[in-house]
């Protein structure tokens, strides 16, 4: 149980640091450099001791679910951090990909839902529709950029990478057992991972030619930027490094699957403390009791489906 409390702080702490980032490299900028420093160090650490770890069987779906993961998932994420902040970005974010991906493994599987799973999904939209409620006493830190709306679609669109490559993930796995190979998470993340930084530099160079960047004047100086620099080493190692690796270790040494994810499900919880000191994002009582409640029905979704 250890590894997966440790893997919800992580997960916490890469979204804070991740919220950052994108804040101060603009969300698309901000993403590519964050993956490209992920794979750098995650390739190091296969090619040295994991090298037996690839194989051109599996390695065609995990760069499709990088592709639809790390890419797409990303991408919407660093765009709802710098509109409506890590809190409700990963609120979104990881409330919604369980029922992306229960759709997606319906649709494409032919794992149907059982009436208790289709209630726990009603439960979370109700939580997310809860935190989302227009209040009066929400203040939105001066610093985000960027419609509101815009930031909650692309949260959705987050929800959907994460969730949808989620289960091409465990279509490679199957490959994989069938073949017999023995594949690490360490290595599925560092393959994932290469699909991801394309996307991101592709969609970075698009958004950057439509709409020009500049680093703010308030962080050109040596300290700004080495303080910029922490909080991207600081996104790109509590997540797909460090963070997904103890995520992979929990589910290694814990015979419960569905409690591993369970537990990580917890982590817009352990942000909400996060992201108030650090963003001065102060929840409502509504988005609290919304994310709470969202939270409870992804802990729910997660216990019935295993």
């Amino acid at each position: 149980m250890l590894w997966a409390v440790l893997t919800t702080v992580l997960f916490a702490l890469s979204a804070v640091s991740g919220q950052r980032t994108a804040i101060r490299l603009g969300g698309l900028t901000g993403n590519a450099w964050r993956l490209t420093l992920s794979a750098v160090v995650l390739g190091v650490l296969v090619l040295v001791l994991y090298p037996d770890s690839l194989a051109w069987q599996t390695a065609g779906w995990f760069f499709i679910s990088g592709l639809i993961g790390f890419g797409v998932g990303d991408v919407g994420l660093f765009l709802a951090y710098e509109r409506i902040g890590s809190r409700l970005a990963v609120l979104l974010n990881l409330c919604l990909a369980p029922i992306f991906a229960a759709v997606a493994e319906w649709l494409w599987l032919g794992n149907g839902l059982s009436i208790r799973e289709i209630g726990a999904a009603g439960v979370i939209l109700a939580g997310v529709a809860l935190a989302l409620w227009p209040n009066r006493e929400r203040v939105r830190p001066a610093e985000l950029q960027g419609k509101f709306s815009a930031g909650v679609l692309a949260a959705v669109v987050a929800g959907f990478g994460q969730g949808t490559g989620a289960v091409i993930s465990r279509k490679a796995n199957a490959v994989e057992h069938s073949l017999g190979l023995e594949i690490n998470g360490i290595s599925e993340a560092g393959q994932r991972v290469i699909a991801g930084v394309l996307v991101a530099w592709i969609t970075a160079w698009l958004w950057n030619r439509w709409r020009p960047a500049r680093l703010p004047a308030d962080l050109t100086g040596a300290k700004n930027r080495a303080t910029t620099l922490a909080w991207l080493t600081m996104a790109a190692l509590c997540g797909p490094v460090i963070g997904v690796s103890c995520f992979q270790q929990a589910l290694a040494v814990m015979e419960n699957s569905g409690l591993v994810l369970a537990i990580v499900a917890i982590t817009p919880i352990v942000l909400m403390p996060m992201a108030w000191i650090v963003e001065k994002d102060r929840p409502t009582a509504l988005s609290l009791a919304g994310g709470v409640l969202a939270v409870a029905g992804v802990i729910l979704i997660y216990r019935l489906r295993s």
